[in-house]
């Protein structure tokens, strides 16, 4: 079972890793990390040194006595105003392409009017037609050869307009492919250098800080490290949904200009880029982001210029850290079926390993800007989780129904599906456990078997075995084989009590309890009255399943166990129905009755163990024996047969008064120490 789950691991870690390059994957990739901007916008960290000038809805209509276009001496006058407000760059996202069709000296105007400040223009660029690139649209940066094909031409403004620029930038940024944009260019590489992109050109001018390199696949500038995609585009770190950045009315910068400052105060532009954008929807300079499907392009451009001036971005990594944490998550969700024994709390720690990598993925988002690929691994995780939690599942209920076909011969249900359950509480093979062991037998059973045919003798068994079987069960003991008349039974295993010992004597004289009854239902169907006699002996035993491979039974092996075998073939000499050892007496409380009836050395041991009778009530006579026992045992032989044929109802004080008759008779043995030794079994 463990092979295989570790298996399910890797092929689900090859099989989503071989999905990793498709256009379906990389669609859910790009939805969860729009899932991760939409939970954790952030609004706070926009720079208020961005300012939009939006060419809006209201703007037209206010304005509609211009027509469309507009005059080209509308924006000489916004740039005279602004950089008389003490801008510090203006960014026109407007294409300049044509000459002015209402004066040939407005574009010369609007170029030198451009001129007086940190003005950038847009271009268009080309591999095989255009104009040539400008020197304006050139920053100086070494691009290695070959990673991008570079571009040759340029649709610049017109030239009076694209003189006056301080540079000229390329605003190319395509969507993924679901339409989305996620990330923009920060420069296109050309014979002679890099044309950059509105984003570092605005950055560059504003901080008046052109020194930029490439090293390692990332943008260096200003301190800052930008790691850039094969086409040198950066992932965009955006700040929140459409309206993000300050933005402000071109009706209501004309309205300053005019002298209003209601809406606008010329002073508030102080030191700020503005950036200069269709934003109207007619104008169709709409573009779908992570967080708005409809997003001005001059304010993704903002949120772009943000990026490279704070250093922020969204960082990502590569096909091989993918791979790692793929299998690492899916190894972790592994093991938790392989080593966590239960199927449950093992496939719940697996979810939780798959939840917890999930919540890595939005922490990591939130506070450090770490895009951690998610598809991946959280699918390869689930398909280890789905298909290793079957296999545990099958093979636990394989290991169950083992343990219930093993094990209901010998235990309650009840205690069957605890074990089932729990087969932790069970060690297939030997264990240790302090128990305490049982015996039965019937008395004179072959006179018994002799005098039946065998349909009637298993007839008869059943009804026998069914009673005694049916208590030992419901006080918890596990009845370890049948052999004829015989129950051999033990209490502590699998499931282990403390009060074990009680358990068994309880059951061995509810047992006693029930042969009236018994007896009086046999001899109704015309079946002999039994009776039996049992040993019970507690202490340290090895139990588990013992056999071969194939053939095996769940017994009990030690000392305590041939004692207490022994004890049940001892009631014969004492005509007693139940003995149990002295340790099974010490574990007993108080309110159990048991009277002692001697010492004896048993076959096949070397230790005398004293014997008792536990009785569901003590006699009255109990005294008188205990007084009778004491003087056997200091040898006054006369005295103690005098005593115990006072009480020959008993059975033990019959036979210890014959005892003490030979004693008297053939002499006291030299070595006597109050103990019997038995002979027989």
């Amino acid at each position: 079972m463990k092979k295989l789950i570790f298996i399910i691991a890797g092929i689900s870690t090859l099989l989503f890793m071989a999905l990793h390059m498709s256009n379906y994957e990389r669609e859910l990739e790009h939805l969860t990390l729009d899932l991760r901007f939409n939970l954790f916008p952030d609004l706070d960290s926009v720079n208020d040194s961005i300012v939009i000038i939006g060419v809006d809805d209201a703007s037209l209509e206010s304005m509609n006595w211009l027509g469309w276009p507009w005059p080209r001496q509308i924006w000489s006058d916004i740039t005279a105003f602004l950089y008389r407000s003490g801008v510090q760059v203006v960014y026109f996202d407007i294409t300049f392409s044509t000459s002015s069709t209402f004066s040939a000296g407005e574009d010369s105007v609007f170029g030198a009017v451009a001129e007086r400040g940190n003005t950038v223009f847009i271009t268009g660029l080309g591999r095989e037609e255009g104009q040539p690139i400008p020197e304006n649209a050139l920053i100086d940066i070494d691009i290695p050869q070959g990673n991008v094909t570079p571009f040759r031409f340029a649709s610049p403004p017109v030239e009076a307009i694209a003189a006056g620029a301080a540079l000229l930038a390329s605003p190319y940024a395509f969507p993924d492919p679901d339409g989305i944009f996620r990330k923009t260019p920060l420069f296109f590489p050309t014979a002679n250098g890099a044309v950059p992109s509105p984003a570092l050109a605005i950055a560059m001018l504003f901080r008046d800080d052109r020194n930029v390199s490439l090293q390692n696949n990332a943008l260096l500038w200003s301190n800052s490290e930008i790691p850039l995609t094969e086409d040198y585009e950066m992932q965009v770190r955006f700040a929140g949904s459409a309206g993000s950045y300050r933005a402000i009315s071109v009706a209501d910068l004309f309205s300053a200009m005019s002298g209003d400052t209601t809406a606008l105060q010329p002073s508030s532009l102080a030191g700020k880029i503005v950036m200069i954008g269709y934003t109207a929807s007619d104008l169709m300079d709409l573009k779908p982001i992570p967080y708005s499907a409809r997003c001005p392009g001059v304010e993704v451009i903002a949120n772009a210029v943000d990026n490279v001036l704070t250093g922020r971005h969204v960082a990502t990594h590569g096909f091989i850290t993918t791979l790692f944490i793929t299998l690492l998550l899916s190894l972790a969700v592994a093991s938790a079926l392989v080593f966590i024994p239960r199927v449950i709390p093992a496939s719940l720690t697996g979810l939780f390993v798959i939840l917890a990598y999930g919540a890595v993925c939005l922490y990591a988002f939130k506070d450090f800007d770490l895009w951690l690929k998610a598809v991946p691994p959280l699918a390869s995780g689930i398909l280890t989780l789905l298909g290793g939690s079957i296999v545990a599942y099958q093979y636990a209920t394989k290991d169950k129904k083992f343990l219930k076909a093993a094990f209901s011969q010998y235990l309650s249900p009840a205690i069957v599906s605890l074990v089932a359950k729990n087969p932790e509480m069970l060690k297939l093979g030997g264990e240790k456990k302090v128990m305490t062991a049982f015996f039965s037998d019937i008395a004179g059973f072959t006179t018994i078997s002799e005098k039946l045919d065998p349909t009637d003798l298993v007839k008869l068994l059943n009804i026998y075995l069914t009673e005694m079987t049916d208590i030992i069960l419901e006080s918890g003991g596990t009845v370890d084989k049948f052999e004829g008349d015989a129950i051999i039974a033990f209490w502590g295993a699998p499931v282990e009590y403390e009060d074990h010992a009680l358990r068994a004597v309880t059951s061995a004289l509810e047992c006693q309890r029930i042969h009236a009854d018994l007896n009086r239902r046999l001899k109704e169907i015309n079946f002999p009255e039994l009776h039996t006699r049992m040993g019970l002996a507690s202490g340290s035993m090895v139990v588990g399943n013992m056999g071969s491979n194939k053939r095996f039974d769940y017994t009990m092996m030690g000392t305590d166990v041939n004692l207490a075998s022994r004890l049940e073939g001892v009631n014969k000499v004492y005509s007693t129905p139940i003995l149990i050892s002295n340790a099974t007496k010490e574990f007993l409380p108080e309110s159990i009755k048991c009277r002692e009836i001697d010492t004896v050395m048993v076959m096949g041991q070397k230790t005398p163990v004293t014997i008792w009778e536990p009785v569901l009530k003590m006699p009255a006579f109990a005294e008188k024996y205990n007084q009778a026992l004491q003087l056997y045992r200091n040898g006054d032989f006369p005295l103690a047969m005098k005593q115990f044929l006072e009480i020959e109802e008993d059975g033990p004080s019959r036979t210890m008064s014959s005892r003490c008759r030979k004693f008297i008779r053939d002499g006291t043995p030299s070595d006597w120490e109050g103990t019997w030794v038995l002979t027989s079994k």
